[in-house]
Protein backbone atom coordinates (compact mmCIF):
# COMPACT_ATOMS: atom_id res chain seq x y z
CA UNK A 1 0.00 0.00 0.00
CA UNK A 2 1.11 3.43 -0.98
CA UNK A 3 2.44 5.70 1.80
CA UNK A 4 0.48 8.23 -0.16
CA UNK A 5 -2.69 6.56 0.25
CA UNK A 6 -2.59 5.51 3.84
CA UNK A 7 -2.12 9.03 5.31
CA UNK A 8 -5.41 10.75 5.34
CA UNK A 9 -5.89 13.89 3.49
CA UNK A 10 -8.16 16.61 5.77
CA UNK A 11 -9.90 19.69 3.81
CA UNK A 12 -8.89 22.70 5.62
CA UNK A 13 -12.35 22.85 7.51
CA UNK A 14 -11.85 19.41 8.95
CA UNK A 15 -8.18 20.71 10.06
CA UNK A 16 -9.83 23.63 11.47
CA UNK A 17 -12.66 21.27 13.58
CA UNK A 18 -9.76 19.18 14.55
CA UNK A 19 -7.69 22.07 15.83
CA UNK A 20 -11.00 23.07 17.79
CA UNK A 21 -11.15 20.11 19.56
CA UNK A 22 -7.83 19.34 20.14
CA UNK A 23 -8.16 22.70 22.40
CA UNK A 24 -11.25 22.12 23.56
CA UNK A 25 -9.76 19.05 25.42
CA UNK A 26 -6.65 21.12 26.64
CA UNK A 27 -7.78 24.31 28.02
CA UNK A 28 -4.52 25.93 29.13
CA UNK A 29 -3.92 27.80 31.94
CA UNK A 30 -1.37 30.31 32.09
CA UNK A 31 0.93 27.83 33.84
CA UNK A 32 0.54 25.32 31.44
CA UNK A 33 0.75 27.42 28.48
CA UNK A 34 3.73 29.08 29.85
CA UNK A 35 5.54 25.86 30.10
CA UNK A 36 4.37 24.33 27.04
CA UNK A 37 5.13 27.07 24.77
CA UNK A 38 8.97 27.29 26.25
CA UNK A 39 9.45 23.84 25.95
CA UNK A 40 8.34 23.43 22.62
CA UNK A 41 11.25 26.55 22.04
CA UNK A 42 13.68 24.78 24.20
CA UNK A 43 13.40 21.49 22.18
CA UNK A 44 13.32 23.34 19.01
CA UNK A 45 16.31 25.32 19.78
CA UNK A 46 18.37 22.15 21.30
CA UNK A 47 17.60 20.16 18.10
CA UNK A 48 18.75 22.95 15.75
CA UNK A 49 21.76 23.07 18.21
CA UNK A 50 22.43 19.53 17.76
CA UNK A 51 21.43 18.98 14.47
CA UNK A 52 23.84 22.21 13.39
CA UNK A 53 26.76 22.39 16.11
CA UNK A 54 29.50 25.23 16.20
CA UNK A 55 32.30 24.29 14.49
CA UNK A 56 34.99 25.84 16.09
CA UNK A 57 35.10 27.90 19.37
CA UNK A 58 33.48 31.24 19.11
CA UNK A 59 31.74 33.63 21.02
CA UNK A 60 28.19 34.23 19.44
CA UNK A 61 26.50 30.46 18.82
CA UNK A 62 26.61 27.49 21.15
CA UNK A 63 27.20 26.53 24.88
CA UNK A 64 29.63 29.15 25.76
CA UNK A 65 31.15 28.68 29.24
CA UNK A 66 35.15 29.25 29.99
CA UNK A 67 35.33 25.27 30.77
CA UNK A 68 33.27 24.56 27.28
CA UNK A 69 35.68 26.81 25.39
CA UNK A 70 39.37 25.97 26.59
CA UNK A 71 40.00 23.52 24.09
CA UNK A 72 38.25 22.58 20.77
CA UNK A 73 37.56 18.56 22.29
CA UNK A 74 35.74 19.89 25.60
CA UNK A 75 34.05 22.46 22.90
CA UNK A 76 32.69 19.77 21.27
CA UNK A 77 31.51 17.47 23.77
CA UNK A 78 29.80 20.27 25.33
CA UNK A 79 27.74 21.44 22.27
CA UNK A 80 26.75 18.08 21.82
CA UNK A 81 25.79 17.39 25.76
CA UNK A 82 24.32 20.35 26.14
CA UNK A 83 21.84 20.27 22.97
CA UNK A 84 20.81 16.92 24.41
CA UNK A 85 20.21 18.39 27.47
CA UNK A 86 18.04 21.35 25.97
CA UNK A 87 15.92 19.06 24.37
CA UNK A 88 15.72 17.48 27.32
CA UNK A 89 14.24 19.91 28.89
CA UNK A 90 12.32 21.11 26.71
CA UNK A 91 10.77 18.21 26.24
CA UNK A 92 10.33 18.02 30.36
CA UNK A 93 8.70 21.25 30.30
CA UNK A 94 6.03 20.66 27.50
CA UNK A 95 5.15 17.29 28.93
CA UNK A 96 4.96 19.57 32.29
CA UNK A 97 2.53 21.89 31.12
CA UNK A 98 0.25 19.09 29.33
CA UNK A 99 -0.26 17.68 32.44
CA UNK A 100 -1.18 20.91 34.68
CA UNK A 101 -3.22 21.92 31.61
CA UNK A 102 -5.86 19.64 33.70
CA UNK A 103 -5.10 21.32 37.30
CA UNK A 104 -7.82 24.73 37.36
CA UNK A 105 -4.75 27.16 38.81
CA UNK A 106 -4.97 30.95 39.67
CA UNK A 107 -4.07 33.10 36.47
CA UNK A 108 -1.54 35.54 38.93
CA UNK A 109 -0.20 32.53 40.45
CA UNK A 110 -0.04 30.46 37.51
CA UNK A 111 2.21 33.09 35.67
CA UNK A 112 4.21 33.21 38.61
CA UNK A 113 5.12 29.69 38.73
CA UNK A 114 5.01 29.71 34.95
CA UNK A 115 8.15 32.60 35.35
CA UNK A 116 9.93 30.73 38.60
CA UNK A 117 10.24 27.39 36.45
CA UNK A 118 11.08 28.51 33.49
CA UNK A 119 13.92 30.85 35.35
CA UNK A 120 15.29 28.10 37.23
CA UNK A 121 15.40 25.21 35.02
CA UNK A 122 17.55 26.55 32.53
CA UNK A 123 20.11 27.28 35.70
CA UNK A 124 19.59 23.75 36.66
CA UNK A 125 20.73 22.88 33.22
CA UNK A 126 23.76 24.53 33.37
CA UNK A 127 24.48 23.09 36.35
CA UNK A 128 23.80 19.77 35.21
CA UNK A 129 26.66 20.50 32.14
CA UNK A 130 29.14 21.95 34.10
CA UNK A 131 28.94 19.35 36.56
CA UNK A 132 29.60 16.61 33.78
CA UNK A 133 32.29 19.01 32.34
CA UNK A 134 34.37 18.88 35.26
CA UNK A 135 33.77 14.95 35.72
CA UNK A 136 34.53 13.74 31.79
CA UNK A 137 37.62 16.48 31.79
CA UNK A 138 38.99 16.87 35.23
CA UNK A 139 42.31 18.50 34.40
CA UNK A 140 40.59 20.62 31.71
CA UNK A 141 42.81 20.63 28.95
CA UNK A 142 42.74 16.72 27.92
Amino acid sequence: MCLQKAIPKFTCRAKRIILFLIMELLQFNSLSLILVLTGFIFYVAGFVQYKYPPKRINHLYGYRTKKSMSNLKIWKFAQSYAAKKMQGLGFSLFLLGLILSVIDINKGLGIWLGIALVTAAPFLMLFEIEKELKKRFPKGDE
